[in-house]
């Protein structure tokens, strides 16, 4: 059964976001716990990329859903600590990273593929012509190789789909050079 676990952006003016990450099987607090810890590593190692305004908590519980969406299992976990942005740059509030997580999976004739935001990210993550560096991408994939093989211990990470009622396992990344852009629905 899928676990989901939220870390939470705070930014100065910007409000409140979420990263929410799956892993495709969670069958214990302990395996809850690692899961936590290995996503915070993950943030942890891109602090970098992060203005110093940025500031990253992490929920006290990982869920364990079934593949529809219901609520089978709370793990309480202990919070790992807070990730701090380190870059005393400007940026841009809504401009960032996509991380795009493949399941190799194709369901209604779509690949399955999910989705991780980066927002916002310092300016020093793109070049004069406002792409992502080939610098900050081979960071981001080293983090994302990391945290694969640190979930893969602990249930693997996972890209769910409600409409499906599917969940599977992450087994490639990739970070496109397009910066991404976060709007609201009142842009």
């Amino acid at each position: 059964m899928p676990g989901e676990y939220r870390a939470i952006w705070n930014t100065p003016g910007g409000g409140t976001g979420y990263s929410v990450f799956h892993t495709t099987d969670m069958v214990s607090s302990s395996n809850a716990q690692a899961a936590a810890n290995a996503i915070r590593a993950w943030f942890n190692t891109l602090v970098g990329l992060f203005p110093d305004e940025v500031s990253i908590t992490f929920d006290t519980e990982v869920l364990e859903l079934d593949v529809t969406g219901n609520l089978l299992a709370v793990y309480a976990v202990t919070p790992p600590a807070q990730v701090t942005g380190t870059q005393s740059t400007t940026y841009n509030r809504a401009a960032g990273i996509r991380v795009d997580w493949g399941t190799g999976v194709i369901l209604s004739g779509r690949r399955l593929t999910g989705r991780t935001y980066l927002v916002p990210v310092s300016s020093g993550a793109f070049d004069a012509n406002g792409l992502v560096t080939s610098a900050t991408v081979s960071a981001i994939q080293a983090a994302n190789s990391t945290l694969l093989t640190s979930l893969d211990l602990v249930g693997n990470l996972g890209v769910w789909s409600r409409t499906h009622a599917a969940v599977h396992d992450v087994t490639t990344s990739s970070v496109p050079t397009k910066g991404a852009i976060l709007t609201g629905r009142r842009d």
